[in-house]
């Protein structure tokens, strides 16, 4: 995107990047002397961002701006936030964590891949029969923390709500005690709108069964595997701590954590004494137990819920049958694609991995489309793919790339780059599929 621009990705000035850093607060207030035509936000961020406006948050994604080959492409979000303005007094804020962008990924151990501190780009244009004016992300924000702590994707966030500053996204907030800003340096012209659904709040699941294990912990099943994170809403004295581990299955009737690797999926939250409703924001885990430990009391099943959480892609296919294994069958290859249709098409939700294996997808492209309307989300891994294929001389093994060793040419792997869009076009029957893939198919 080429169009002049009137914000810049900025950061605190206190911000490192590293592990444990709690995630970065951003806020600016402005007058608005009369009611806009239109006011529309567009944002994006290194790490993953919640917009706030006036308090409340900004549009439905979650995970965004999702995880693309960030130094070729990385993706601006669009809201139409008219009627959130006000006359008077407004605030814009975001919190940015760590994302894929600057969290561990891999089971190499590694992180900030794309950056090595994260970073906000926002814009608010207002619109007026007259003028049109824009409230860009520049020094004028000034930067915090909050109760948002840890965040990891493989590991889980850790909330504080003690630490949290109450009225921080609303006008009248003292934010002078809060650091400066600075300019991220960050090419513009990685910016890019994507064709792929956001990545949503799909659905709800209640507890199937709270359960006592021999070792006396409580775990919530709530019957089926998924990608996403538990909403709960607990009554609490100040200071107590609860603790959620995620895990796929129970072996000798605890959870376990052996299919997770060094992946820690905890998540950690603090009460400020009272009660409240908490979801974490800035990560997911592939799950159908949860330990809950420090929790006040019994847990009563209508507090807690399984969100099911991932690409917003309109279902296209079905198969039910008279044998129900077979039925069986069919329902566990949708979740598992609804599981691993986190932004990218990967291998797994749970683990210390969750990489877009080129393979993988090759092999369960046509089950793919014939399930979902997958356009959106696999044409624009695609140009990921040609963006990693033109700079690396090769298709990598993973896309995005973050292994640290060249991915050899592999039957299966390397050839996704033909056999995926030929699988799309022979879906859909748009030509654009295999107009917009020839470049990468033919090299």
């Amino acid at each position: 995107m080429t169009t002049q621009r009137h914000g810049r990705f900025i950061t605190s000035a206190t911000a490192t990047g590293q592990e444990g850093d709690p995630a970065t607060y951003l806020r600016r207030e402005f007058d608005v002397t009369e009611p806009p035509m239109r006011a529309t936000l567009r944002i994006t961020a290194l790490g993953v961002v919640e917009a706030r406006l006036n308090g409340a948050v900004v549009g439905d994604e979650v995970l965004a701006p999702g995880w693309t080959s960030y130094t070729h492409r990385l993706v601006e979000s669009s809201h139409d936030v008219t009627d959130a303005i006000v006359v008077g007094s407004n605030v814009l804020g975001a919190i940015v964590g760590d994302g894929w962008a600057l969290g561990r990924l891999g089971w190499e151990n590694k992180r900030n891949h794309y950056a090595d501190r994260p970073a906000l780009l926002a814009e608010l244009e207002l619109a007026y029969a007259d003028r049109t004016e824009v409230i860009g992300s520049d020094l004028d924000f000034r930067a915090g923390t909050g109760g948002v702590r840890e965040n990891s994707i493989y590991d889980g966030e850790t909330f504080d709500a003690r630490l949290e500053p109450r009225g921080w996204d609303r006008p009248g907030f003292d934010d002078s005690g809060w650091a400066a800003t600075e300019v991220v340096d960050w090419p513009l012209e990685t910016l890019t709108r994507s064709s792929a659904e956001p990545i949503r709040r799909i659905e709800e699941l209640a507890p199937v069964e709270i359960i006592t294990t021999p070792a006396g912990k409580t775990v919530v099943d709530f019957g089926q595997n998924i990608s996403g994170r538990v909403r709960f809403t607990v009554t609490a004295e100040e200071g107590t701590v609860i603790t959620l581990r995620h895990a796929e299955v129970m072996t000798g009737g605890e959870i376990d954590m052996e299919t997770v690797r060094t992946a820690r999926c905890t998540d950690t939250y603090v009460s400020a004494g009272g009660t409240d409703t908490w979801e974490p924001r800035f990560t997911f885990h592939g799950f159908r137990y949860v330990e809950i430990d420090g929790w006040p009391g019994a847990v009563d099943p209508a507090d807690v819920r399984a969100i099911v959480t991932h690409s917003d892609m309109a279902r296209t296919g079905w198969l039910e049958t008279s044998n129900p294994l077979l039925n069986q069958l069919h329902s566990n290859a949708v979740w598992s694609m609804r599981d691993n249709f986190v932004g990218v098409p990967t291998d797994c939700p749970q683990r210390d991995e969750r990489l877009g294996w080129t393979g993988d997808i090759n092999a369960f492209g046509p089950s793919a489309a014939f399930l979902y309307d997958v356009r959106g989300v696999l044409g624009s891994w695609l140009k990921d793919l040609a963006a990693e294929q033109k700079a690396a001389g090769f298709v990598p093994w993973v896309v995005p790339d973050v292994l640290s060793n060249d991915s050899p040419a592999t039957a299966l792997w390397s050839d996704v780059a033909v056999s995926l869009p030929w699988t799309l076009y022979r879906e859909y029957g748009e030509e654009s599929i295999l107009a917009d893939a020839y470049e990468s198919m033919a090299a």
